[in-house]
């Protein structure tokens, strides 16, 4: 989670220090002058990258010292000295009922306002209406940024991130009803260790910041039904995900405390991880290289059986085929399920995760994990001579060595000779 994609997304909401809205009213020199910014760095020179000696906060007084290069200026804030941009600074003290002002002024831009009510936030950190204007301008700007991202990711085309996420079942009688799209995306974002979570909806897409490990954790995107449609169907077992951006920086305190208040907080849930599906909190994630590898791939392939002159079926065992599903959740973590793609019933046989995948002169080349500590390797020879057929080879092999998959567009014969009439 640490090192994520698009970091610079939604960075700026997460750091929320340094203002930039309003023009400077410059003092005459030996006038004092007020730091606006949220938090501004002092420099030991006038560039972007050198050394921070001291941090100085909204509202203080500074005195103007010696020359500076053009757009730059060196001030004395108490016992600290170093340079930073003029734009930062003013003649005019900063006091929270003109920024609260400038925060409520919607013929202002969303971002413009956030700032204000950033730096109010910050020169008054129990003020109520200021904390409250951030956190609802934070989300107008984040959805307004996913508009333009997911703009920016139709046009630019190639690999978009997609995750199919299932509906558990609510109620099946008189009529089958399964949870709403809003609450299995909750349900599946919170599958991780977090302190508090906030989350909006709006339009079929969301925003969720959640704070964890001293990080603001945020992702954007939206969700609508496997056929297209936005709207789900009590019906439908399962439903897209698109994330367009997430991003991962540490947060300013008054966006944390803005954002903390209405909160979710984390509760002790030992049914949050299901031991089934080998769920932990340790799971591994992928790189969004390796995710691109491993969504490259047929998420579903069938298990090969062989006569014994070589002839290739596939066998029905009672409740379905035997195969292989790829599945990733929306924070990256892979595995691959050997179970019954069909049928109702215990059908899950195993899973494993995978801690990484890599592109090889033959195929890709899986590394995997248990939730008990055991390795393997899996090794995909794909594409082969025969068309939509794969050759699987894991090491330790458990008890057979390899088998064939085909994916679920083939031309085999199902034996279904296993399973009597009554059974099915």
């Amino acid at each position: 989670m640490k090192q994520m994609t698009r970091r610079r997304t939604l960075s700026f909401w997460a750091a929320c220090m340094v203002a930039l809205s309003s023009p400077t009213t410059w003092a005459q020199t030996g006038k004092p002058v007020y730091i606006q910014g949220s938090e501004v760095n002092l420099r030991d020179k006038a560039a972007t990258n050198a050394k921070v000696v001291a941090k100085v906060t909204i509202g203080t007084e500074c005195q103007q010292v010696k020359s500076a290069p053009k757009q730059w200026v060196r001030l004395k804030c108490g016992d600290a000295e170093g340079f930073t941009l003029k734009s930062l600074v003013g003649a005019q003290k900063p006091t929270i009922e003109a920024l609260l002002a400038q925060a409520q002024d919607a013929t202002q831009a969303a971002k413009v306002r956030l700032d204000a009510a950033m730096r109010a936030a910050t020169l008054d950190s129990e003020n109520a209406q200021a904390l409250k204007l951030v956190s609802d301008l934070f989300f107008d700007v984040s959805f307004e940024q996913l508009l333009k991202d997911r703009e920016r990711n139709r046009r630019k085309g190639g690999f978009r991130e997609r995750f199919r996420v299932m509906r558990e079942v609510e109620s099946s009688y008189p009529k089958l009803k399964r949870e709403s799209g809003e609450a299995a995306l909750l349900r599946e974002l919170e599958k991780l260790d977090f302190d508090w979570h906030r989350i909006e909806f709006r339009d079929a897409g969301f925003v969720s910041a959640m704070y964890r490990g001293g990080e603001l954790v945020v992702y954007a995107g939206g969700f609508g039904s496997i056929n297209g449609q936005d709207e789900l169907n009590d019906t439908d077992e399962e439903f897209l995900v698109a994330i367009e951006s997430r991003s991962s920086s540490a947060v300013s305190e008054p966006l944390k405390r803005a954002l903390q208040q209405g909160a979710r907080t984390a509760t002790p849930d030992f049914r949050k991880y299901d031991e089934l599906h080998q769920e932990s909190p340790d799971m591994p994630a992928l790189s969004l290289e390796a995710l691109r590898l491993f969504q490259s791939l047929p998420n579903r392939w069938l298990e090969i059986s062989e006569t014994e002159d070589g002839e290739r079926f596939l066998r029905f065992g009672c409740g379905g085929l035997m195969g292989a599903e790829l599945r990733v959740d929306l924070h990256r973590r892979a595995s691959v399920w050997w179970h019954r793609l069909a049928g109702s019933g215990e059908s899950n046989d195993e899973v494993l995760r995978v801690a990484s995948i890599a592109k090889t002169a033959t195929g890709f080349q899986f590394e995997l994990s248990s939730r008990g500590g055991h390795s393997a390797s899996l090794t995909v020879t794909w594409p082969t001579a025969d068309a939509n057929v794969s050759d699987w080879e894991r090491k330790p092999h458990g008890g057979r060595k390899s088998y064939l998959a085909a994916n679920t567009r083939h031309n085999f014969r199902i034996d279904r000779s296993e399973c009597s009439e009554t059974e099915m």
